[in-house]
């Protein structure tokens, strides 16, 4: 079958040839980075400033038989540096995964919401140009990255934060029950540069917000002071350094405290009522 250009989409099989066409075409001078071996504070310092793009909204769309989350048609942008609140990041990533794990009927939502407050995560972007220069209507996830156009692959987008959650249920002690399926280890391939002169400095080179969201998870999971914490009442993943932080806030100590106190007196009622 022969794909036609001038605005006519690409044939499934032609789809199919030019993503393999440019994951091939990854060929770039990387360090293979293994996400369970122990990383020192400064290496946060050793990532430059990202700047990402986040879209207003976001919404699912169909193509080619996937399904891909894109920026609405009447969306705006906001570049940011998405380098700034790790902490937040990777608890916000970390709790996503907590849903979409429970098999959420919200879970396009939740992606949406997500990708609104920090932007896509970049999957899988080469920024091969092949069949755009041919004149061909490119999936989503093909398109320009940060374009309005441009949108990940809705089922990789939640599997990455499952996975991650995966991870940090490991890292927790708890037994996920998908764990037994396959190894739950993180790697991934990064470009770095390390610079030249008599203080020579090591710099990665983050060209998405998954790698910038591995990278921080990383760091913050092998500090040895737990930053990311399960609160106690809801079960939410948050950020918080205080080693005796309990809640993911207020609210949630204050309902944990009178649930708790109610229990307490109602078995002292019993205990009463069963000595008379």
């Amino acid at each position: 079958m022969t794909a036609q250009k001038s605005g006519c989409f690409l044939a499934p099989d032609v789809v199919a040839s030019l993503y393999n066409r440019t994951k091939c075409s990854m060929k770039r001078s990387v360090k293979h980075c293994e996400f369970n071996a122990h990383i020192p504070k400064q290496f946060l310092r050793m990532i430059p400033t990202v700047m990402w793009t986040r879209w207003s909204d976001y919404h699912v769309i169909s193509q080619y038989g996937m399904h891909f989350l894109v920026p609405t048609p009447d969306a705006t942008s906001l570049t940011y540096d998405c380098t700034q609140q790790p902490g937040s990041l990777v608890a916000d990533a970390l709790d996503l995964g907590r849903q979409l794990a429970a098999n959420t009927q919200e879970a396009d939502s939740l992606c949406a919401s997500f990708a609104a407050h920090y932007g896509l995560l970049g999957l899988d972007y080469t920024g091969d140009t092949y069949g755009a220069a041919q004149g061909y209507e490119l999936p989503a996830s093909m398109c320009p990255l940060n374009s309005q156009k441009y949108g990940d692959d809705l089922g990789q987008f939640q599997m990455t934060f499952i996975e991650l959650y995966q991870h940090f249920c490991t890292v927790r002690g708890e037994e996920y029950p998908a764990a037994g399926s396959k190894f739950l280890d993180l790697s991934g391939v990064l470009n770095y540069r390390l610079t030249c002169g008599q203080t020579p400095q090591l710099i990665w080179q983050t060209e998405t917000l998954k790698e910038v969201l591995y990278l921080f998870y990383a760091a913050l999971i092998t500090d040895g002071k737990p930053t990311l914490k399960v609160c106690k009442n809801c079960g939410k993943v948050y950020y918080n350094p205080h080693a005796k932080s309990e809640f993911c806030g207020t609210k949630c100590r204050n309902y944990y405290n009178v649930k708790a106190f109610r229990e307490k007196q109602l078995g002292h009622e019993e205990s009463s009522f069963s000595s008379i």
